[in-house]
């Protein structure tokens, strides 16, 4: 017997989400530099855009919606407890700092497998060059000024 087909509500009610965050988003980088108001405004427009479009292929073939696993929900909410998190700390903190804590603690709650000496070497590494690169994007390249906050 075939498994029903059902509509996904909660993946349509994700995306209202996303679409709201990037329309506040657009909204919000009206305060910023007109070179520092790109990148946000690029991201937040195709994040309204590939929302739109999930909508679309949610509602024309709506299809069996494999059930997570239970191990996985806490991970996913940590996750977005730590990205909320570190979005209200990067005025009060610093940019850095708190874009450095915020990278090991997802770092942790996505780590399943073990941590080896090799792995954690090879993602403090990555995590350096993703933050540096970010940093100096926004910094120098884009002219945004980033909040310095207590540590830096």
């Amino acid at each position: 017997m075939a498994e029903a087909r059902k509509f996904d509500a909660a993946g349509v009610a994700s995306c209202g989400i996303v679409i709201a965050v990037g329309i506040a988003a657009i909204a919000f980088s009206g305060e910023f530099a007109p070179l520092g108001a790109v990148f946000p405004r690029t991201v937040a427009g195709l994040m309204i855009a590939f929302a739109l479009l999930h909508i679309v292929l949610v509602l024309r073939r709506p299809v069996p919606q494999p059930r997570a696993a239970p191990s996985s929900t806490p991970r996913r909410v940590g996750a977005m407890v730590v990205m909320l998190a570190w979005a209200f700390a990067l005025q009060p903190v610093g940019f850095l700092f708190s874009s450095v804590c915020a990278s090991v603690a997802l770092l942790l709650l996505a780590q399943y497998d073990r941590w080896t000496a090799r792995t954690a070497s090879m993602y403090a590494l990555a995590t350096a060059a993703v933050i540096g690169g970010l940093y100096s994007l926004f910094r120098f390249v884009l002219q945004v000024p980033l909040p310095v906050g207590l540590f830096w």
